[in-house]
């Protein structure tokens, strides 16, 4: 049996929980969570790790150089690196406002990539 540690970062406390792995790669018990926020964020992390991707984006026609942007809800970890070249060429104008979309559906994910702060002329 194999032993796995994760940070839970669920709530301040930052339980280090510890998951048994058995020889097919399946979770058989958890340890060391206070809570079962701890519980499911270390399951979680380690079947399919997801995050919340944060970029920024080139603005045109704008005394600001830069947008930032982040996705509407969290993506496969494994998606972060494809994420990153997709915005790489983006450049958007003003007037956009805060949640405003950027890009529509990255990928056929179902996830957009949305304004984080108003962009003004």
């Amino acid at each position: 049996m194999k032993k796995e540690e994760i940070i839970c970062i669920g709530c301040p406390v930052g339980c280090r929980v510890v998951l048994s792995i058995n020889k097919g790669g399946n979770i058989d018990a958890l340890a060391g969570n206070e809570c079962k926020i701890g519980e499911r964020y270390a399951a979680q992390e380690y079947t399919a790790p997801v995050r919340i991707f944060t970029s920024t984006v080139q603005t045109r026609n704008c005394s600001r150089p830069l947008l930032p942007v982040r996705t509407s809800k969290a993506v496969p970890k494994k998606l972060i690196s494809s994420f990153s070249k997709c915005v790489t060429d983006v450049k958007v104008k003003p007037p956009i406002r805060l949640g405003d979309v950027i890009i529509s559906n990255i990928h056929n994910t179902g996830v957009d990539l949305i304004a984080t702060s108003d962009l003004e002329d």
